[in-house]
């Protein structure tokens, strides 16, 4: 079955899990760890595997309380941009979902306190395609926005597609 991921909405209907991890001819892990399955493994080679592979597929489908969850896991409820603990964190789109951030991995999302949020969006506002940050020289910079580094420039810059087919 093929699955078209809509990068521009927070929610993704109709997405299974097979749509992201099917079966795979090889008889390796449906996860793409590598590892062969042997015995009575049909799909998982083990249930680390099956369980990170839920929560992935949780987490693109826009499932916000496992988003939340592991968002918390990552950030512990510090803001990625001033450091303050807010106990009414943000759980924020580096990239936004106006922009294609949707469906999308944590990869892609950031802890961010109320006022920092509220600032970042209300300069996003500012600017008709958030992809012109670059050409208005808005600068961005200070929300060090990706848990692997990337902020919300160098990762804005590199999405290409907005819309992913699986298949």
């Amino acid at each position: 079955m093929i699955s078209v991921l809509n990068q521009y909405s927070r929610y993704q209907r109709g997405l299974s899990m097979e749509d992201l991890f099917p079966k795979r001819e090889d008889n390796t892990c449906a996860c793409g760890c590598g590892n062969l399955l042997y015995g009575r493994k049909r799909k998982w080679y083990s249930q680390t595997c099956m369980h990170n592979s839920l929560t992935q597929f949780q987490i693109i489908k826009g499932d916000t309380s496992v988003i939340r969850e592991e968002l918390f896991k990552l950030d512990g409820g510090f803001c990625r941009s001033c450091g303050v603990y807010d106990e009414k964190w943000q759980a924020d789109h580096i990239l936004s979902v106006s922009e294609g951030g949707a469906a999308c991995s944590l990869d892609n999302f950031q802890t961010l306190c109320s006022c920092c949020h509220k600032e970042k969006t209300k300069a996003l506002n500012r600017i008709p395609n958030s992809s012109d940050v670059f050409a208005s020289g808005l600068n961005l910079s200070k929300f060090p926005l990706s848990p692997f580094g990337t902020n919300y420039n160098t990762f804005s810059k590199h999405v290409k597609r907005r819309t992913v087919i699986i298949a």
